[in-house]
């Protein structure tokens, strides 16, 4: 059993049993092959959630100060974590993320770049257009909700959900011909679809057919 694996499964009892997860749409995850997971951002357990909703090994960015942290540098770095300084855009981690996912390895972005508290999204950012140009893998637009205030769902006063949408695949001749309004129309048409997914979401309620993650 790798590291990654056994703090999984860790994770996995941690959510069931104290955040009682609900994961809606997962048949909707690819069972092999590089895709990306693009998901809204509202906590720091946001990453742990959904990577024990889709039960896939993920891979994903960390801000580069957390790796500095005694400890949570090591743990984060050995879960698949890689470093990106987001003040000046980090081109070796973008190039690492490409190889990855044409290697068949899925990854978690938050096209926000950011965790996002308040209502409404942030404009998100160019950087998951940019891979998905230069990979043609698929985008599994998704969307979590609570964890903004994550001691109400300990408590039992607020559901902890994650809803999967249905796989995007962009082709070339949809896309706008310079790279860089690709990028952002890329980057814009994904977020559109996680706002989709989280109206269909708080409109279906607690009548959506969902299953708790103990029943995986």
């Amino acid at each position: 059993m790798t590291f990654y694996r056994f703090i999984w499964w860790i994770a996995y009892a941690v959510a069931a049993l104290l955040f009682r997860v609900r994961v809606e749409g997962r048949q909707n995850i690819p069972s092999n092959g590089g895709f990306v997971v693009a998901i809204n951002h509202c906590s720091y357990v946001d990453p742990v959630i959904i990577g024990v909703a889709a039960g896939r090994e993920l891979w994903y960015l960390a801000k580069a100060e957390l790796f500095s942290v005694p400890g949570l540098g090591w743990l984060i770095r050995n879960l698949n974590a890689m470093p990106v300084d987001r003040r000046r855009g980090d081109r070796s981690a973008i190039m690492t993320w490409t190889q990855l996912l044409r290697a068949g390895r899925p990854v978690l972005i938050f096209p926000e770049g950011t965790r996002n508290k308040k209502p409404g999204f942030l404009k998100p950012r160019p950087g998951i257009g940019m891979l998905v140009h230069r990979t043609q893998v698929p985008v599994l637009p998704a969307y979590i909700s609570g964890t903004t205030r994550i001691w109400k769902t300990v408590l039992g006063l607020d559901r902890l959900t994650v809803r999967f949408g249905k796989p995007i695949q962009f082709c070339a001749d949809q896309l706008p011909e310079r790279r860089k309004d690709a990028y952002y129309f890329i980057s814009k048409q994904v977020m559109l679809q996680i706002g989709k997914i989280g109206q269909a979401q708080r409109k279906a309620g607690a009548v959506a057919p969902a299953e708790r993650i103990m029943r995986r």
